[in-house]
């Protein structure tokens, strides 16, 4: 298990990768980890896979119930303080999280990610109230603590969990939430199919999706309130409506299952699922 003095050391080659990735959305917006030359061949096609398993999730609903649930929560702490883990160059939740907060910051390990986004809000005139800044996570203080910690695909960042929840439940206000959606390998088979992968991806030193184990090590320190998952059963079929005749035939029974998993809501299986969107607040003393 990597120490956190490992991990900084990681961090700083992710963060050049990350840069690549801010240079090509430059010219492909929205596909720059599936365009850029830092990925092999095997981490495009992965990456691909992915951004296909997404569209065909939206048709189903999970993002209008992931982006309802976050945005209840904001509303909740409406004037608080915001902290946003990962935000490159502004992420689809990054403008709301800065109108609805007194103050927000964003941090990324991407200079030129973090540079793209302070222009943004610079542009419109929201530097009193908003920054982004360049740095790792791990080493991360600004001297106070946020009502909202928001992480959308970042978590899994960090192979060892340990030093990150600490970190997180050392910012976090007393009654302060964080947000998460993250990747899941609970599931065995799951864990199987990406140790398959695992030795052609470009990124294996900073992918390490939650294992029964960092969800253990996150639940040491912070409870969860609520969420859902889905993937559990229609991962596979999410590839398969990809495909252009197949898909076609597949697709209503997908979204059909889908719809079931998104439904059922927080579980004791819910890190069965390949995605899981969840709020978390400190462990109660």
């Amino acid at each position: 298990m990597k120490t956190t003095d490992d991990m900084l050391k990681i961090n700083r080659v992710q963060a050049s990768f990350y840069d690549s990735i801010s240079d090509v959305e430059d010219e492909y917006s929205g596909a720059g980890y599936s365009e850029h030359s830092a990925a092999n061949l095997f981490t495009r096609v992965w990456a691909n896979l992915r951004y296909r398993q997404q569209r065909a999730a939206l048709l189903s609903g999970v993002d209008d119930l992931k982006l309802k649930l976050h945005y209840e929560w904001l509303e909740k702490y409406r004037g608080g303080t915001s902290l946003e883990l990962g935000c490159f160059r502004g992420t689809r939740f990054t403008d709301p999280l800065i109108e609805a907060s007194s103050r927000y910051v964003g941090i990324d390990l991407s200079p030129k990610a973090v540079q793209a986004l302070n222009h943004k809000i610079h542009e419109a005139n929201l530097q009193s109230k908003a920054k982004a800044i360049s740095g790792d996570f791990l080493v991360f203080d600004e001297g106070e603590k946020f009502d909202i910690i928001y992480a959308h695909g970042v978590l899994h960042h960090f192979e060892n969990p340990q030093p990150l929840f600490q970190k997180i439940s050392t910012l976090l206000s007393p009654d302060g939430v964080l947000i998460l959606s993250e990747p899941s390998q609970v599931n065995p088979l799951f864990a199987f199919i990406r140790s398959l992968y695992r030795p052609f991806q470009s990124d294996k030193d900073w992918e390490w999706p939650f294992t029964n184990k960092t969800v253990a090590t996150m639940e040491n320190y912070l409870d969860p309130l609520e969420g859902f998952g889905w993937g559990r059963n229609t991962l596979f079929l999410s590839v398969l409506v990809s495909l252009p005749l197949l898909g076609r035939l597949l697709l209503p029974f997908y979204l059909r299952m889908v719809r079931s998993e998104i439904k059922s809501g927080w579980h004791s299986k819910v890190w069965h699922n390949s995605t899981v969107v969840a709020i978390y607040k400190l462990k109660s003393n």
